[in-house]
């Protein structure tokens, strides 16, 4: 039987398939999950929601909102379709990741599938891990118990019905959180003097290993709100600085 690997992100993806070359036979192939469930609406589950979402943030609006949907659209249907055993990678370290894979728990229902769990020296990502990092983990496939399978789909539903805006990992795994949650590290980066918006929302990424995205929208709020000072547009995060108000 052919192996399906469920990757949750698109550079987890690129260095799976380098990996799979030449570290598993031909028929072996990659789907990449197109979205990050770690922040936004997550209830109702419909791909539309998701959709609205994306469109309302400046640098995904319009085309690019629309291609994730059309990427969730044949993510879900080559799912369903396929008949080949499915292999599904995360690091439960990662906020996104995880919200990955206990919503594939509540995707795949009663089918059975085996997981890979990542714990990368560089930080928590499948896509931390180089390509023979990645091959070297293709025997460490393990099915998903029954017990670890009731669990994720309780810990996705609950996170399902709080539907925050956040998902991050706490001490006690996957967590609601709201959408001020990451606003006083965002403001302790700030200063009196301008600094670029890209440099601001770097520091905060490598603290909670969060995508930028997000953060670039925080700043954009804090903005809006009066409590961050910009010199421009604040979603042009390259050229635009941001300072505390005097």
């Amino acid at each position: 039987m052919s192996t399906v690997h469920v990757v949750p992100s698109d550079p987890a993806g690129g260095s799976l398939s380098v990996a799979l070359q030449s570290g598993e036979g031909p028929g072996a192939r990659v789907l990449v999950f197109p979205d990050d469930l770690s922040w936004g609406p997550i209830a109702p589950a419909e791909q539309a929601v998701r959709v609205r979402w994306w469109d309302a943030f400046p640098p995904m609006a319009g085309a690019a909102a629309n291609r994730i949907g059309r990427q969730l659209t044949e993510f879900g249907r080559a799912l369903d379709a396929t008949g080949d055993r499915v292999v599904v990678w995360f690091d439960r370290r990662s906020a996104s990741e995880m919200a990955f894979f206990l919503a594939m728990t509540e995707r795949l229902g009663t089918r059975s599938f085996d997981v890979i769990e990542v714990t990368g020296p560089l930080g928590p990502a499948v896509a931390a891990l180089d390509p023979d990092e990645l091959k070297n983990l293709l025997g460490a496939a393990r099915p998903l118990t029954e017990e670890q399978r009731t669990s994720g789909k309780q810990h996705w539903r609950r996170l399902t019905d709080e539907n925050a805006t956040f998902r991050v990992i706490s001490a006690t795994g996957l967590t609601s959180a709201p959408a001020e949650h990451f606003d006083a590290q965002l403001l302790a980066a700030s200063t009196p003097e301008w600094l670029a918006v890209h440099r601001i929302v770097g520091q905060v990424m490598g603290d909670n290993h969060v995508a930028d995205m997000p953060l670039f929208w925080r700043v954009a709020t804090l903005v809006e709100t009066g409590r961050l000072i910009a010199d421009g547009d604040p979603w042009a995060v390259r050229v635009t600085k941001v300072r505390l108000p005097q």
